[in-house]
């Protein structure tokens, strides 16, 4: 994160988060003093949006809504850092172009000159043998010239390709920093941004968002029984799964160990629910199979619970409706979907 202000400005915005700490009556951590530090700096558009819609409908600050504000806002140290780096490499590269095209400026500027005084030259040579020396001369300045237009060329399409790499690099880096590495669906921190992004499309849009939070049941004695390996390759079937079953505007992801989370904007309960069913019923059908020997490790089961955002709640609240729902589905009987606390419930099979 980077604040440019002046000193004077610093010690206004200083005073203005201290004492804004102190209304909220909230504990004054680097945390929080850099989430309201940074809104009343108008630095963070997006991060003075999201306080902004949660003050306009009357939602309490507290220091866990801090910890997740700064979490989605500023909690990228690791992108922020390749992103400097490759922003290093780019300016290294451009700097190269750039001197490279000031010694074709140079040179193109002495053509000229040459070009010029052989113009002049031409009108008052006296002899066949004059002209040929002047023509010999431009001749030998624009094979020289053709001659750096050439390596300037070759050195330009290097910075290019060295530039796209660079590009490549820093979108596989940003990816990585997204993506489970073992299921290859969304990590936990991508979704962290993308359910805080989707409760604000749906209180600024007024379409519903739903969670659906998803444990494997009996993970541990599974793994116990078969290992680790085989649980590894449980847990590829899930990622698998859900991101078969969703659609491209859903976000399957890996929450934490044996537990996943679907975020699924301007859905509904009910098309939440069926959603959930359809991957419910899926897992329940497939037979766990040992890839060296070809054992049959039988069947796994989910659980699931599904919560609709109520606008302006905090995320962790939601979260904690939805794993509520997720308990309940196990304390009923596991293999199973339920809704949280008021919300519509499942259809009968």
């Amino acid at each position: 994160m980077l604040f440019t202000e002046r000193r004077d400005d610093a010690e206004r915005l200083s005073t203005q988060t201290v004492a804004k700490l102190k209304e909220l009556g909230l504990a004054p951590t680097p945390q929080a003093y850099t989430v309201w530090y940074a809104y009343h700096s108008g630095a963070f558009p997006d991060l003075t949006r999201a306080i902004d819609i949660l003050i306009s409908n009357r939602q309490s600050i507290t220091d866990e809504r801090c910890a997740e504000l700064f979490r989605g806002f500023f909690g990228i140290e690791a992108e922020q850092q390749a992103v400097r780096s490759a922003g290093d490499k780019l300016l290294s590269s451009l700097e190269s172009v750039l001197a490279s095209l000031t010694i074709a400026g140079a040179d193109a500027l002495r053509y000229g000159d040459v070009l010029a005084d052989a113009s002049g030259k031409l009108s008052i040579a006296a002899t066949l043998e004059q002209l040929k020396a002047l023509v010999k001369g431009v001749a030998a300045e624009t094979a020289a010239m053709a001659e750096k237009n050439r390596t300037l060329q070759s050195k330009l399409s290097e910075n290019a390709t060295e530039i796209e790499t660079m590009r490549r690099d820093l979108e596989t880096v940003r990816k990585e920093s997204l993506t489970d590495a073992l299921t290859g669906i969304a990590n936990r921190k991508r979704f962290d941004d993308f359910i805080r992004d989707s409760a604000g499309q749906a209180m600024n849009s007024g379409k519903p968002m739903c969670l659906v939070m998803i444990d494997i049941d009996h993970f541990k004695k599974f793994n116990d029984t078969h290992g680790h390996v085989a649980g590894d390759q449980v847990l590829k079937l899930v990622g698998r799964i859900l991101g078969d079953s969703v659609r491209p505007t859903d976000l399957p992801a890996r929450y934490g160990g044996e537990e996943f989370a679907v975020v699924m904007p301007a859905t509904s309960v009910t098309e939440c629910v069926n959603v959930a069913e359809r991957i419910r019923t899926t897992i329940a059908s497939r037979k766990i199979v040992k890839r060296t020997t070809g054992e049959s490790m039988g069947t796994i089961t989910l659980s699931l619970g599904v919560a609709r955002y109520r606008p302006g709640e905090s995320l962790a609240g939601l979260i904690q409706r939805a794993d509520a729902a997720l308990y309940k589905a196990k304390t009923g009987g596991r293999n199973r979907v339920e809704t949280a606390k008021d919300e519509p419930g499942p259809k009968p099979a």
